[in-house]
């Protein structure tokens, strides 16, 4: 498997630690770019294809809960751009609001992923990555 160019939007660093031990943990290699609030990944994803290096990423990973934007804003923005039309996103979040699930499928989220206090079951993250990344290259 290639180098999955990995974009974490996450305001909370002990989550993003989580993340990177989670991609770890299933043998994924992986480059990643993280971006802490809205207001930066909105900038990030006008970017994706405007600027030769900035491509768009192999994987989305998404908070909904972020300072300075709402996460299905953004990822209804995301969505919006023709070049990550069919990137995998997966919704990364401590809510597990029936609403906040069913927006985030409407909008074309991959995956939801509900943050657990416990850390095996974190790790299952990867799993859900893996998953995800292989069903697109399918």
């Amino acid at each position: 498997m290639k180098t999955l160019r990995v974009l974490l939007v996450e305001d909370n660093q002990g989550d993003v630690f989580l993340v990177e031990e989670a991609l770890r943990a299933h043998n994924l290699q992986f480059k990643l770019d993280v971006v802490a609030d809205g207001v930066d990944v909105n900038r990030y994803i006008e970017r994706i294809g405007a600027i030769p290096d900035a491509p768009c990423p192999d994987v989305f990973l998404l908070d909904l809960n972020l300072p300075k934007g709402d996460g299905h804003e953004i990822l209804n923005n995301f969505r919006g751009n023709p070049k990550c039309s069919a990137t995998p996103v997966i919704i990364i979040t401590s809510s597990d609001a029936p609403k906040d699930r069913q927006r985030a499928e409407r909008l074309g989220a991959s995956a939801y992923f509900r943050k657990p206090s416990d850390l095996a079951e974190f790790m299952q993250l990867g799993a859900i990555i893996r998953s995800v990344v292989d069903h697109r290259a399918q």
